[in-house]
């Protein structure tokens, strides 16, 4: 694959992210939402990039996720003001610090999933101005949510007298089937989620409780999670860039998956082993939580990656006689988008031809705060 002598210039390893195929991937996927009827809320966790949470918002996104107290302070700075907190904030001090975000921009949303977190955000909080909660389901994962459909019901009620706690709805988010790798399996596994959410939404209502914000999903459920008829929100995160584990899953010809737009450049710094080469992209430079990285271009389809320290990787060549030139660049597909990104500190926008057009800043990577 011939590369622009303009990417010599990058300081490698770095990020790519060809333009033109990441724009398509976001308007496909604002496109769904908008012709299933249901909002799309993205996960800003993935990217931590106010950039690109703008780029989603302007095209009809109603805000982003964040992971974090601090990726929404962040992106908060860069004029990001819908933001929901998807995972539970449980010090005092930190739950302080949402007030104060609360009073900064337009909507802000944090979940809860135990009557004990309620009472620590009792004691902090003020009625004067209430903070929009959801409550969080445990869909099979037993990360974060309640489990019992009894106790959910319990906790919505208990969140209706609260002053300084406004309930706004559910959150339900399968983490957990987003890579089930047969399609079969991955849209029965999660109907029968969403199945769930539904009789908890249903036992609300006899109890006169509206729930007007249903919001979970992701990337490897989203051709699914409106077949539920519960959605209202979906939290999509990988769509705009994908990567290896995405790659791996079966996808409905309905609805083929998103194309891959974020890369990984690296440059061959040692070839005198006959047979192999080793790059400047080691175990700091790609999440190493799945599979090894690969190869973008058809003709390196017989050469493999592997890690050989923090610093460098090795390029498995066909046969032992293969050498690749000093100073080679490659291109490669990172296994996990969200942790991969989350290693550097911005991102440069390529044409097709791999020409730098531009540069992304990774707003929230750095996890600092700028409130105490």
């Amino acid at each position: 694959m011939l590369l622009p002598d303009s990417l010599r210039e990058l300081q490698t390893p770095c990020l790519l992210l060809q333009e033109s195929t990441y724009r398509k991937n976001l308007r496909k996927m604002q496109e769904h939402c908008t012709a299933k009827g249901i909002a799309l809320r993205p996960h800003a966790k993935t990217h931590k990039s106010a950039r690109v949470a703008a780029d989603q918002i302007a095209l009809g996104a109603v805000g982003v996720c964040c992971a974090t107290l601090a990726e929404a302070e962040l992106l908060a700075t860069k004029g990001i003001d819908d933001i929901l907190l998807t995972s539970p904030v449980v010090q005092p001090a930190h739950i302080a610090r949402l007030a104060q975000l609360n009073d900064r921009i337009t909507s802000l949303a944090c979940v809860v999933d135990n009557r004990d977190l309620v009472r620590i955000f009792r004691s902090v909080l003020t009625e004067e101005h209430p903070l929009s909660v959801l409550v969080d389901l445990d869909p099979g994962l037993h990360r974060t949510g309640i489990g019992s459909r009894d106790d959910a019901v319990a906790l919505v009620e208990q969140l209706m007298n609260e002053h300084s706690l406004e309930f706004k709805g559910i959150q339900c988010y399968a983490g957990n089937l987003m890579h089930v790798t047969e399609l079969g399996a991955r849209r029965s596994r999660s109907l029968e989620v969403w199945h769930q959410v539904a009789e908890i939404v249903e036992l609300l209502q006899r109890r006169g409780v509206n729930t007007p914000t249903i919001t979970g999903g992701g990337t490897g459920t989203y051709n699914i999670d409106w077949e539920s008829a519960v959605l209202t929100e979906l939290q999509a995160g990988s769509y705009p860039f994908m990567d290896c584990e995405y790659h791996d899953v079966q996808w409905d010809a309905a609805y083929p998956p998103f194309e891959p737009s974020l890369f990984v450049l690296t440059s061959v710094v040692s070839n005198n082993s006959p047979g192999r080469a080793t790059t400047d992209a080691g175990l700091k430079a790609f999440a190493t939580d799945s599979v090894p990285p690969r190869f973008i271009a058809e003709h390196y389809a017989d050469w493999t990656y592997r890690f050989l320290g923090d610093e460098h990787g090795c390029v498995e060549l066909p046969t032992a006689t293969d050498r690749i030139k000093l100073g080679t660049q490659l291109i490669l597909l990172p296994p996990h988008c969200d942790p991969t990104i989350n290693l550097y500190d911005s991102i440069h926008v390529v044409n097709r031809e791999f020409e730098v057009i531009d540069q992304i800043e990774v707003t929230a990577r750095s996890g600092r705060t700028l409130w105490n």
